[in-house]
């Protein structure tokens, strides 16, 4: 089926995942730091201090969404995705009325686990469980939101904020949930009976799921694969401008090689669709990291300010496929009843490998490491985890 057909066909329940990945954005590292020298300023924090705080709203969030996310298995989709929207739109509240630390400390855990964690989740784990032939466009198609919110969310924040007090904004977000999102949530999930037959399927408990998916040899051969490009991605991306000058770039232009990773994620997120529904996932898998890895040998072998555009166009290429690979993979090695359970599972042991990341590429570059060192060490292990990732075809 083309996307074009496979559109028409499904658009409710792909607008539903779409409009779940979008609305994630406001639990996104990217839209939350635009609100940082406010928080600094409101509750007399330091860099350190808040960056302390964000840290363990993060880590507490990744502890509840195994637990959480299992629960897409379990009850109808259209209850779930309401509990999930709902927290949402709890967080926003908090944080339009935060008086102190405490409350947005709590806030920013809402935002983590309801924003980041379970509206992609949700997204994702339904379009893997719901299609089996078109899997592979239903998650590419879904993943249009990431990089939409993305591009047109941070600049409107920006611009609001010119006009109106940081909390005020958080209002009207709260409002944008409470009366756009969540209506046109129930109103394409409501009698989405295929979803809701699905999730009611028998999916054994969390500690058989559990026990399936680490005794499955596969598991370990994928892990590495699936951590390594967003554990190195977070920490270069963080610290990439102030130590960009070891590759002769400057802020304005790795600012402006955001545009060629942004657009390399969504061409690689839709070409990706219609080859994992030809070749299957885990056939594919094995090739995910070589982009990123031919970017990181591009910039460290030349000079010159061409490189920041092709490694930042190849990593993208490599995040594009894998925000499509990833939960396609899961359906096909363990099966679409614990789809919920395994996806929110290794999300959580992803947020805790991303949360290690700054503190460690901080530890290096001060340490004496120069970006080029660090991109040795990231091509280093890419190479190992997908030399690992190859065994899934050569092991019975």
């Amino acid at each position: 089926m083309t996307y074009l057909a496979f559109v028409r066909k499904e658009r409710r329940l792909l607008t539903f995942a779409i409009s779940f990945t979008f609305f994630s954005s406001f639990g996104q590292t990217f839209l939350l730091s635009l609100f940082v020298p406010y928080f600094l300023t409101a509750f007399d924090l330091s860099n350190a201090s808040f960056g302390t705080l964000y840290s363990l709203a993060t880590l507490t969030g990744a502890l509840a969404l195994p637990y959480l996310g299992q629960w897409i298995d379990r009850i109808p989709l259209r209850n779930y995705s309401m509990y999930v929207a709902a927290g949402l739109l709890t967080a926003a509240i908090m944080m339009s009325i935060s008086w102190h630390v405490i409350m947005l400390f709590v806030a920013l855990i809402f935002l983590r686990l309801a924003g980041q964690g379970l509206s992609s989740h949700t997204a994702q784990a339904t379009m893997a469980r719901v299609y089996d032939r078109d899997r592979g466009k239903a998650l590419s198609i879904s993943a249009l939101g990431f990089p939409v919110g993305e591009a047109i969310l941070p600049s409107l924040i920006a611009f609001m904020m010119v006009y109106m007090h940081w909390r005020t904004v958080w209002g009207f977000v709260a409002g944008l949930i409470a009366f756009v999102f969540i209506p046109v949530l129930w109103s394409l999930i409501k009698n989405e009976s295929t979803a809701v037959e699905s999730s009611k399927e028998e999916v054994g408990t969390t500690k058989e799921n559990y026990s399936k998916i680490f005794s499955d040899y596969r598991t370990f051969y994928t892990i590495p694969a699936i951590l390594i490009p967003p554990f190195w991605v977070t920490g270069l991306f963080l610290y990439q401008v102030s130590a960009a000058g070891d590759m002769g770039w400057n802020a304005a232009i790795v600012a402006s090689a955001f545009i060629a990773f942004a657009l390399s994620r969504i061409v690689a997120g839709l070409v990706s669709g219609p080859m994992i529904d030809r070749f299957s996932a885990q056939t594919l898998f094995p090739f995910l990291l070589i982009p990123m890895m031919i970017g990181l040998v591009i910039a460290i072998a030349f000079s010159g300010i061409w490189t920041a555009y092709i490694y930042m166009g190849l990593v993208g290429v490599t995040l594009g496929l894998s925000s499509t690979f990833k939960s396609s993979l899961w359906a096909e090695l363990y099966g679409t009843k614990m789809i919920g359970t395994v996806q929110s599972l290794f999300a959580s042991i992803m947020v805790f490998s991303t949360a290690l990341s700054p503190f460690l590429m901080g530890w290096m570059l001060d340490n004496g490491f120069t970006l080029t060192s660090i991109f040795v060490i990231a091509l280093s292990t890419s190479f190992f985890a997908a030399l690992l990732s190859c065994r899934l075809f050569f092991k019975s």
